[in-house]
């Protein structure tokens, strides 16, 4: 049947007819667009909120998580070890042991190393771009400074030894997050001094990330760097 053919019968129907025709055709070509174009349209930007929504919801998480790092970063370490030497005996042998109880808690120098660089290998999305070691004296107030209205000969002040390790990281921001949790999760207790997290030109992906940790002891001796 040709177009000519269905002109004349469109023609001969009476006005009624060719609108209620008209409105049928309207109704399938909108049933037509409903199935094929809207619905999928409808459901992927409802797959996209949600995505949305949990992706913003684990951002907030995380920087909640990262906010409270920092907040441990900004406590002063030091205060437990002072406020124990203030309050320790005059007897020098009571307050090195003491301070051995107290950072024999801490993870050895010769464990932080190895701990530290396990839990980079075990976490994907971080490069190890350098790893420092140091050691610095930490000269605590002797058991003479503690009473000054008692005369006394002078003593040799107790020294602690800091050591620590200074990581320079490049990877992401929750690549690190997960890494700094990891590091928290250890059953060793680690002192963290600073942590600084910059995002260049690389992107976020290639974040440079300055890393400082370190631990306690009475002895000098250290791990080869």
């Amino acid at each position: 049947m040709n177009m000519d053919t269905w002109l004349r019968r469109w023609q001969a129907l009476a006005p009624r007819e060719q609108w209620l025709a008209y409105g049928a055709g309207l109704a399938v070509c909108g049933l037509l667009y409903v199935q094929f174009v809207g619905t999928p349209i409808a459901a992927r930007l409802t797959s996209q909120t949600t995505e949305y929504q949990a992706v913003e919801a684990r951002g907030l998480e995380a920087a909640a998580t990262l906010a409270k790092l920092h907040a441990a970063l900004e406590a002063d370490p030091n205060i437990p070890y002072n406020r124990a030497l203030l309050l320790a005996s005059t007897d020098s042998a009571k307050l090195l042991e003491q301070i051995d109880h107290s950072t024999g808690q801490l993870i050895s120098p010769n464990k932080m190393r190895a701990v530290l660089q396990d839990l980079l290998k075990a976490q994907t999305g971080l490069q190890l771009v350098s790893l420092e070691s140091f050691t610095t004296p930490v000269e605590l107030p002797s058991a003479d400074l503690v009473d000054t209205t008692k005369a006394r000969a002078p003593a040799s002040s107790v020294v602690l030894y800091r050591h620590g390790v200074h990581l320079k990281l490049e990877g992401g921001y929750f690549e690190l997050l997960r890494y700094l949790q990891a590091v928290q999760g250890t059953p060793w207790k680690l002192n963290w001094d600073s942590l600084d997290y910059r995002v260049g030109e690389a992107g976020a992906a290639h974040a440079q990330i300055s890393l400082q940790l370190y631990t306690l002891s009475r002895y000098v001796g250290w791990i080869g760097v």
